[in-house]
């Protein structure tokens, strides 16, 4: 079941929904709510809720305006294959706790994932010559320092907003108090090809959002956008982040620019990450 069919189109009574204590203070146009998919349950319970039209990127500015408030993300959703309301991005896998986010530290999502991408075989040999790593080894190097903020992150994320936006684009909202946590809570399966759970995933982004001013903007079936405040701003510091952004989504490096080091020359004083899974 992916959507209240009783209410579908109707305005949402969001508070009553997701159980939160005060409402919205801005409008919202026509839309559903979209709950777990693999539920057996005669109602399953609520993942988001779901524009049925395209948005105008100045509803999601004033939605994020009233998270704080509300404890509803805005989040942008894109799904160019498949049909909104029937299949979406979201409720593909079984949501996970957030207690599970809790953990995970940075650190050992990256050594975890490192040590499995590396892993040399007894035949073949290592996993990826050291080019590919460069100007690392085998060894995962760790998180990279904090940025420095060039942007207040929210103010950069809705002026980052009208470049997601296409007629493939809905707009979601998700009770979660933080953007990182809607990879773990959506039962999105986006990353399934590279890691079986999405609780580590989340767990870096929520450090990207305290280090590097990060906002989750678009999620679609495969991939994933954000705006970033305080990008690295120096080839070493870019390096360090890059290393992340390897374990985090090798296929976005391996298959566009082929390396750590030219990936890092990419991301550099950049103000949007966007990653994509094979």
């Amino acid at each position: 079941m992916l959507q209240d069919d009783r209410d579908a189109g109707a305005p949402a009574d969001l508070s009553a929904v997701f159980g939160i204590s005060s409402g919205l203070s801005t409008e919202l146009p026509p839309g559903e709510i979209l709950t777990e998919r693999m539920s057996m349950a005669a109602y399953p319970t609520p993942l988001c809720w779901i524009s049925l039209d395209t948005p105008r990127p100045q509803l999601a500015a004033a939605l994020r305006a009233e998270h704080r408030r509300s404890g509803l993300w805005p989040l942008l959703l894109c799904d160019s294959d498949e049909t909104f309301g029937e299949r979406c991005t979201v409720g593909v896998t079984a949501p996970e706790p957030l207690e599970h986010i809790d953990r995970w530290r940075v650190y050992d999502v990256m050594v975890r994932i490192w040590d499995g991408l590396v892993q040399a075989d007894d035949e073949l040999g290592p996993a990826y010559d050291l080019d590919v790593l460069t100007p690392f080894d085998y060894t995962c190097p760790g998180p990279a320092k904090a940025g420095n903020l060039l942007a207040d992150p929210d103010v950069l994320a809705n002026q980052q907003l009208p470049k997601l936006v296409d007629g493939d684009t809905r707009l979601a909202l998700v009770p979660v108090k933080r953007g990182a946590d809607v990879l773990t809570v959506l039962g999105w399966s986006g990353a399934a090809n590279h890691v079986s759970r999405t609780a580590g995933l989340s767990a870096m982004v929520r450090s990207w959002e305290e280090r590097f001013g990060a906002r989750i903007l678009r999620l679609g079936p495969d991939r994933l956008d954000m705006s970033v405040a305080a990008p690295p701003q120096t080839s070493e510091h870019a390096a360090q982040v890059a290393a992340e952004h390897w374990t985090f989504c090798p296929d976005r490096i391996l298959q566009e620019t082929g390396s750590i080091s030219a990936y890092a020359g990419e991301i550099r004083g950049r103000r949007t990450w966007s990653f994509w899974w094979d």
